[in-house]
């Protein structure tokens, strides 16, 4: 991928405590970040390049930038919105058939919202609504396969043996106007050494379910690491990334972490934020 001259110098909170062999992973509280485990202070100043205008794909990087005007006006509310919760996913689950070819897809629970931390007024009602602040992907290979199989075959009915592919996406639309305070970056996912993953066990509120725990994948610095975003996200685009594939020729997963933009004004309205998972199968 190419991409402009201009970019960002943002700190990167990797993790700075591997465990040794036979410790036990680190964890993420998200409700009570202080009673986690892992270590990610300070970050790592590291260049994030303006990727507009570069052709990230899928298929290549393991994200992508595409136009998506949802019919869904309450998006604002999205996640406390049932009807327009169930509309919201159903497009994007049709989104990701329209890019990929995928033959069927089914999304993992409803639109999730994430607000930067000032906004208190917002965050209020919700769990797990502050952006994540280390470098991280959604799952790991054996949590990934766990949860492939009981949307496939164990909700659905489905057979895997009767499909090519497997793969995991997460939806990405910015729901505040631009510049955004905390936009999003990613990790070209060939720039990553899977020495740099480590696992982390997110412990997790999910409003109306209680605690869920759920091993993901986090990351210790590598400064062959390329990291990019998208400044100024409107509505009506939304970022992809890729969150775990079973077929090798495609990149596997997608390092992603909230970021302060140095170049936004002082007092710019709190991001806000709405993503989906999506599962997909392939013929």
């Amino acid at each position: 991928m190419t991409t402009g001259a201009d970019g960002v110098h943002a700190d990167v909170n990797y993790i700075r405590n591997r465990p040794g062999p036979g410790e036990p992973p680190l964890t993420f509280v998200s409700e009570a970040e202080e009673n986690s485990t892992m270590q990610t202070l300070p970050g790592e100043r590291t260049w994030i390049a303006n990727a507009r205008g570069g052709g990230a794909t899928l298929a290549k990087e393991g994200f992508q930038l595409v136009a998506h005007r949802s019919a869904v006006t309450a998006l604002n509310n999205i996640e406390l919105e049932p009807e327009a919760n169930n509309t919201y996913t159903t497009e994007l689950c049709a989104l990701i058939e329209d890019i990929t070819g995928a033959a069927r897809t089914f999304a993992l629970g409803g639109a999730k919202q994430r607000f930067s931390e000032s906004a208190t007024e917002q965050l209020a009602p919700l769990k797990n609504a502050k952006p994540a602040r280390y470098p991280h992907a959604d799952n790991t290979d054996a949590s990934s396969a766990g949860q492939i199989k009981f949307f496939v075959e164990d909700l659905h009915g489905l057979k895997l043996g009767d499909y090519r592919r497997v793969a995991l996406y997460n939806l990405w639309r910015c729901l505040s106007d631009p510049p955004q305070d905390a936009p999003l970056a990613v990790c070209d996912a060939r720039s990553i050494d899977p020495a740099d993953e480590v696992t982390i066990t997110a412990i997790t509120e999910v409003l109306g379910v209680g605690e869920m725990r759920h091993d993901t994948t986090s990351y210790t610095h590598n400064a062959a690491h390329r990291w990019h975003y998208f400044p100024d996200m409107r509505r009506d685009e939304v970022l992809i990334f890729k969150t775990h594939d079973t077929d090798p020729a495609h990149p596997k997963r997608v390092a992603h972490t909230a970021f302060d933009d140095p170049r936004c004004p002082a007092g710019t309205h709190p991001r806000a934020s709405a993503e989906v998972r999506v599962l997909a199968l392939f013929d």
